[in-house]
């Protein structure tokens, strides 16, 4: 009678446990995720860097967040807490990847994905997309507010919030089989500068990201929608299917074209072969070094180039080409050729994402819907830069070709 009383104990503990445990995922709120995440936060050199800023945030996000559950809301708000740690190399990302080409290719598959809890996360507020339009059509080409193109994607109506700073992006009309008109797949956050951070989704995917953004003259500078989809822009970077490139476009300069910091191969043994070729090789008076659209990567990569560089730059002249995608590692390459005298950059504003590195610092949040990156290096000469990014000795128009603005400086001034 003992064992059987024992044994029913036993059994109605193990089943009280399972069902306290279920409780327990089924209540996964935003604040689990917030406390999770605030305790891995304080462990980063950025936290220590602006811990004062973050810890004010933090208070605020706190009260803003405690009724919601995980969902878009809550990942905008986590990442609005990860603003205030002026780390631009800290991030988050939803778990779910979203649509890839498996399921994009499978009839059947794709009308199941439609159906998911991320398909239909993001907001969708009750509003007349064509009176929108409208109103957002007569906004000067200069306001962060209007409608903006990219070709085989999407028009955008980008509109400030009610008593916010933030501004949302939202679809009015699709060629996306991923997105419909009348979802918001941006939410702009701006954070000093004229640097938004635009929390949403992937164009292609519907993944939830969130990424830095700069919108100048009607150009959304990393994502490439604009309000005049008729007008060029030469911002973007030249030969984009060539990371690695050389080409001699003229008796006294020599144009390299080097997309990429990546330090793991195959990049780095292309580069590594790259820079041995130009070694003895330089002889003109002029190099022009294009960084458009490179992210960065690490000095195992960019210490090759700078040392053929350094040798060169002392009797010669460099040109570097900059733009907002240039990053990270590259940001910090152009800002130690800016040292010497005969280095000129060019172009527009850098990524302002310099000053912390990623050494495996990722994690799941409890809700398993978020998955953050978190720094764990700090350069502190490079904290000038964070959030600010390199502003160019020249600033180049974005509609004129940006390699003849680069040629007619160099005639000016040689």
């Amino acid at each position: 009678m003992r064992k059987f009383k024992k044994s029913s104990i036993s059994l109605l503990f193990f089943i009280f446990s399972i069902a306290f445990s279920n409780a327990q995922i089924n209540d996964c709120s935003c604040k689990m995720d917030l406390e999770f995440l605030n305790e891995k936060i304080q462990k980063t050199p950025s936290y220590k860097v602006s811990k004062a800023a973050y810890e004010m945030e933090y208070a605020k996000i706190k009260k803003e967040i405690r009724n919601l559950n995980s969902g878009y809301e809550c990942f905008l708000e986590l990442n609005k807490l990860m603003l205030s740690l002026n780390d631009r190399h800290c991030n988050l990302y939803g778990i779910n990847t979203g649509l890839d080409g498996d399921l994009k290719n499978d009839t059947a598959k794709f009308k199941i994905f439609k159906k998911t809890e991320l398909f239909t996360v993001y907001p969708r507020p009750v509003i007349s997309l064509d009176s929108l339009r409208t109103a957002l059509r007569k906004q000067p080409i200069n306001s962060i507010e209007g409608v903006y193109f990219r070709k085989g994607y999407m028009t955008l109506g980008v509109y400030k919030m009610v008593e916010s700073d933030s501004y949302r992006a939202i679809i009015l009309d699709s060629e996306n089989e991923v997105w419909e008109a009348g979802e918001v797949i941006y939410t702009l956050v701006p954070y000093g500068h004229n640097y938004l951070l635009a929390v949403g989704g992937s164009m292609t995917s519907k993944r939830m990201i969130s990424y830095g953004e700069r919108i100048e003259n009607g150009v959304f500078l990393t994502m490439r929608f604009q309000k005049e989809p008729s007008i060029p822009n030469y911002s973007v970077s030249k030969y984009p299917e060539s990371t690695y490139l050389r080409e001699e476009i003229s008796p006294e300069t020599t144009y390299l074209k080097v997309g990429s910091f990546n330090s793991w191969n195959p990049t780095l043994s292309d580069a590594d072969k790259f820079y041995k070729s130009l070694e003895g090789t330089l002889t003109k008076k002029n190099v022009i070094l294009d960084l458009r659209d490179n992210g960065g990567g690490g000095d195992r990569n960019s210490n090759g180039l700078f040392k053929v560089l350094k040798k060169y730059i002392k009797l010669n002249n460099v040109y570097v080409l900059v733009n907002h995608r240039t990053a990270s590692n590259a940001e910090q390459f152009a800002y130690k050729l800016s040292d010497f005298e005969n280095c000129t950059i060019l172009g527009n504003r850098t990524s302002g994402t310099a000053a912390y590195e990623i050494v495996d610092s990722n994690y799941n949040l409890p809700c398993d819907d978020y998955l953050v990156v978190l720094t764990s290096k700090k350069h502190s000469k490079y904290l000038k830069l964070e959030s600010i990014g390199i502003e160019p000795y020249i600033k180049l128009a974005i509609e004129k070709d940006w390699m003849m603005q680069v040629k007619n400086y160099i005639r000016r001034n040689n």
